[in-house]
């Protein structure tokens, strides 16, 4: 089965993306994850004081240190004006 193609060019992005720097994508892969539980909202609060970051009921997920992540949009290039 072949997949069909989004657009008529087979490379279009060669074109605008010439002279760019080169952009490595590391994955941040955990060497290990735990599953906590919590009895109380105080024990949440007083865990939450010790691994120095905010415990949401709306967040799964947290890394230690935590990860400095951020925005897409604060990602510039400037290339040279020359």
């Amino acid at each position: 089965m072949t997949q069909i193609k989004l657009f008529d060019e087979d490379d279009f992005w060669q074109k605008e993306w010439r002279e760019m720097p080169e952009f490595i994508m590391t994955p941040e892969v955990p060497v290990l994850t735990i599953k906590l539980n919590f009895k109380t909202k105080e024990d949440i609060k007083k865990f939450s004081e010790i691994f120095g970051q905010e415990i949401k009921f709306t967040q799964e997920n947290y890394w230690f240190p935590k990860l400095n992540r951020c925005a897409i949009s604060d990602l510039k290039y400037y290339g040279d004006e020359s």
